[in-house]
């Protein structure tokens, strides 16, 4: 509504400025073309109602009689009306009615104007009305008094307790009773009934009773038989003090909401506390007035009228009285949702509950113009509870409610998510209860999983409570390891974890809360650590300042880095060096045989990923040995040695190509490379000074057997492993800062990949998890290079293959909490190709294994071994170790096949 209607107005003052005669219209063309418009207004928007009122006041100016009655109407229809507006239509229809039909509407029509507000006036114009009409008709007279007695007994019921204004009703009803008793002064009944309503009227709380009392000791003094001293009896005296009392105490409260006062949130607060007053002493009639008066003043204070509902409820629980309420309260809030719920429930609370009735008392509701998702929301749950009640046999309309609930809300608000699950939860309880039926329980529940409401834990909460209420026990567990891994709203996933725990506590098993346990440990570790951060704001203060300090690398730094993290780009730029030297040599040394030895040693280092390290101790350890005569012996006498030891090397590679060159936890990260497994392959870094050291040693250390026969070695095995060099070897090996042994080589034979490892795993624990399957040679963790972390993969090198296929057929083994994945360790396939590691197709002059498609695939760990060979190797050696019939060279042979070039 619009705006708050005015107080009461005085009749007179209403009839006054009234016309009566309807016969005569007078309307401007002005006037007309107003009233054209608001027609067309309303047409188009009935509800407004300001537009209502100028229409009907418009229309009563113009004096268009049927205009205005239909008008006033429609206006009824839609809204209560005011008390002005109802004394105009009043008067109008009551001045107007000439015959009994026009008569009897005017009465019906009263009948509805005091149900809607309380107003004095309305009940005074009432009694005059019928009074008036009673004395000029032709019925029988005794049903004429009858009439109007009933009337006044009705006006006192609603008013006549109004301290200040049901005076008025009094006298009007004892004014009338004095009239009939002096048409017959000899009628005992009606001397006792003038007598019975001043004696009612003295022990109501009125503020004019002392008047009243004086013109009831009057009126006793003037019948002929009245006895001196003229009194009022004494229970009517008792019941006067009392009634004096009354009116003093709340003389304050009728001040504060006198109908003077304006509308504003002070009388409203005056009538609030008047009617906690009125509450305490705990009159119900009085209680009524009260609130009557106050929602006169306010109808559109909707919480008025439940408050009023509400006392009604719980006081007289009349379902007549608490259904007219309502009805009234819903004309002036309409869009209020917990009204229309009150009301339907209400009606169900009725003596005999009306489906019909009820039904279409949620449709008006669902058409009011609710505001929001909450409003209908109790709307819809108060007409679901009321379907539910009806039981089983009416399990299917049941559901159809459920149905057309849910969608008239997605359709309405598709944003709106009640976490509560009002609808959803309730649906599903009503399957399972009512229904007795859990697969459209569970069905229920898994459309809520595919929407919005899924982020948030109350779902899965509610989903697992009813799947355990209902005994089964089975799928709320499985509903809780679909859902305790997602990332849900507020700490949702936190608490569904710790809900797992205790529901597996309480209804799981051993192994079914050790599972449990092993999932959600990772999360609930970090959510401590996180809790930790926060409780440790100083600490996280502190570490974030000193990133921040932190030098920030440059691009160009950033690339020097991973260019000498990079043992391919290292090669190529020792041999692009060496390259170099050796065009500058060839001008001044000729292409004799001491000259492409030079160049031979020189390629061989530069073949080396860390070519200086190997070439400048090899030569400083030659000539402590040999000391040649000049300084070409001398490089030639080196050359030779170290050619022919990589070339043994190699040779020894090639015999047996899946092997792979070990690496231990304390090296330097490895650089990974794709393994056919899905796997990241470790290549050692630090390669250089191992090379390093075998060129410090005696040429017969190179030849050493083939990698399958080394033994291998685990990480303190490695650490320990020390060369047999000269002291200056180990000097030299010092001064260049290579601490570790000679390289320590695994087979590929028997070897296990195992992945998914926890990065706390250590060598031990792989090794004692893997020890029933068979003899280990050896365990390989892989480390992080940057970080020097563990990755979370390794392989580990079985003696016989019957140890790995055991292992291979463990099925899920765990550590630390988490499955492992245990394959064969397949290397990539693909021959030697062109230009190092990534050379593509069949056989070259470089090294590595490319992409090619001939020969056998090699390890990643033996491009390492292959790579420790020369790069230029004499024609008749690699035919010889092609065709694999060449017979096993010396040292003096390659010396003599180099003479003879």
């Amino acid at each position: 509504m619009a705006s708050e209607p005015p107080h009461a107005m005085d009749v007179s003052t209403s009839g006054d400025s009234s016309e009566s005669d309807f016969e005569e219209v007078d309307a401007s063309p002005e006037d007309m073309d107003t009233i054209m418009h608001l027609e067309t207004v309303l047409q188009t928007n009935p509800d407004l109602y300001e537009s209502h009122v100028q229409y009907v006041n418009l229309l009563r100016k113009c004096k268009l009689r049927e205009k205005l009655r239909t008008a006033r109407e429609s206006m009824q229809e839609r809204y209560p009306l005011t008390e002005q507006l109802w004394l105009e239509w009043l008067h109008d229809e009551a001045v107007a009615a000439s015959s009994i039909t026009e008569t009897e509407q005017a009465h019906q029509l009263f009948q509805k104007a005091v149900q809607d507000y309380l107003s004095v006036p309305i009940w005074k114009a009432y009694i005059d009305f019928v009074k008036e009409h009673a004395a000029g008709s032709q019925q029988n007279s005794n049903t004429s008094m009858q009439n109007l007695r009933e009337v006044c007994e009705q006006a006192l019921t609603a008013a006549g307790l109004h301290i200040t204004l049901g005076g008025s009703l009094w006298d009007t009803y004892r004014e009338y009773e004095h009239e009939l008793s002096a048409q017959d002064p000899t009628s005992d009944a009606q001397l006792q009934r003038v007598r019975q309503l001043h004696h009612r009227q003295l022990q109501v709380p009125l503020a004019e009773a002392a008047q009243t009392m004086q013109s009831y000791l009057k009126w006793e003094a003037s019948l002929p038989d009245a006895q001196q001293p003229i009194q009022a009896p004494s229970h009517v005296q008792q019941g006067f003090q009392k009634a004096q009392q009354a009116v003093s105490l709340r003389r304050d409260h009728e001040a504060m909401v006198a109908p003077d006062k304006p509308a504003d949130e002070n009388l409203l607060a005056a009538f609030l506390a008047y009617i906690k007053y009125e509450e305490a002493k705990g009159v119900p009639a009085r209680v009524q007035l009260v609130y009557e008066r106050a929602l006169a003043a306010f109808p559109v204070t909707h919480y008025l009228w439940q408050a009023y509902a509400h006392y009604l409820e719980d006081q007289l629980k009349v379902p007549a009285a608490i259904n007219a309420v309502y009805s009234r309260a819903l004309r002036n809030c309409p869009w209020v949702g917990s009204l229309w719920a009150n009301a339907l429930r209400a009606l169900e609370l009725s003596t005999v509950f009306d489906e019909q009735q009820h039904a279409t008392l949620y449709s008006s509701a669902l058409q009011a113009g609710l505001q929001t998702a909450d409003d209908y929301m109790e709307v819809v749950l108060a007409r679901l509870d009321a379907l539910r009640h009806r039981g089983a046999d009416h399990a299917q309309e049941l559901k159809k409610g459920f149905q057309q609930a849910a969608e008239l809300m997605q359709t309405y608000f598709p944003d709106y998510i009640d976490r509560s699950l009002r609808i959803h939860a309730y649906w599903a309880d009503c399957e399972v209860h009512v229904s007795q039926d859990p697969a459209a329980a569970e069905a229920v529940w898994e459309s809520v999983l595919k929407s919005t409401a899924a982020r948030y834990v109350e779902t899965w909460i509610g989903y697992i409570t009813m799947l355990i209420g209902s005994d089964n026990t089975g799928q709320a567990r499985r509903v809780y390891k679909r859902g305790y891994s997602r990332k849900l709203e507020e700490a949702g996933q936190l608490f569904l974890c710790q809900a797992w725990l205790r529901f597996e506590r309480e209804h799981g098993t051993a192994d079914t809360f050790a599972e449990a346990s092993r999932k959600v440990r990772p999360i609930l570790e970090q959510a401590a650590a996180a809790a930790a951060v926060v409780s440790d704001a100083e600490g996280t203060a502190k570490a974030q300042a000193a990133a921040k300090k932190a030098k920030k690398l440059t691009p160009e730094e950033m690339k020097k880095m991973r260019q000498q993290a990079d043992p391919n780009y290292q090669t190529k730029q020792a041999a692009a060096a060496a390259a170099t030297a050796g065009d500058g040599k060839k001008g001044k040394k000729g292409k004799g045989p001491a000259a492409r030895a030079e160049t031979a040693a020189q390629a061989e280092s530069a073949s080396l990923p860390a070519a200086a390290a190997v070439t400048e101790p090899t030569a400083k350890l030659a000539s402590a040995d040999a000391m040649p005569s000049n300084a070409a012996a001398a490089k030639h006498s080196t050359a030779q040695a170290a050619s022919q030891a990589l070339h043994d090397q190699a040779s020894a590679a090639g015999s047996k190509r899946r092997h792979g060159l070990g690496f231990s936890e304390d090296q330097p990260g490895p650089k990974k490379s794709k393994q056919a497994d899905g796997a990241d392959k470790p290549v050692d870094s630090t390669h250089q000074a191992q090379h390093a050291q075998q060129a410090q040693q005696p040429p017969s250390s190179f030849n050493a057997g083939p990698p399958s026969h080394q033994p291998s070695v685990s990480k303190q095995q490695s650490q320990q492993s020390k060369p047999a060099s000269a002291p200056a070897a180990e000097g030299a090996q010092s001064s260049a800062g290579a601490a570790q042994g000679p390289p320590v080589i695994f087979t590929d034979e028997c070897t296990a990949f195992v992945r998914g490892m926890d990065n706390k795993v250590t060598e031990e624990e792989l090794r004692n998890l893997l020890a029933a399957c068979g003899e280990i040679k050896g365990v390989r963790l892989v480390m992080d290079k940057v970080t020097g972390m563990f990755k979370g993969f390794g392989y580990v090198e079985f003696a016989d293959n019957s140890a790995l296929q055991k292992a291979v057929d463990l099925k899920d083994p765990e550590l630390h909490g988490r499955k492992l994945s245990v394959m064969v360790s397949k290397p990539p396939s693909g021959g030697p190709g062109r230009g190092g590691a990534r050379g593509r197709g069949g056989p070259g002059r470089g090294f590595g294994a490319g992409r090619g498609d001939r020969g056998r695939s090699i390890h990643q760990h033996e491009r390492l071994a292959v790579a420790a060979a020369p790069a230029f190797v004499p024609r008749a050696i690699a035919k010889g170790e092609a065709s694999g019939k060449a017979p096993a060279t010396s040292n003096a042979d390659f010396r003599k096949l180099l003479n003879k070039k």
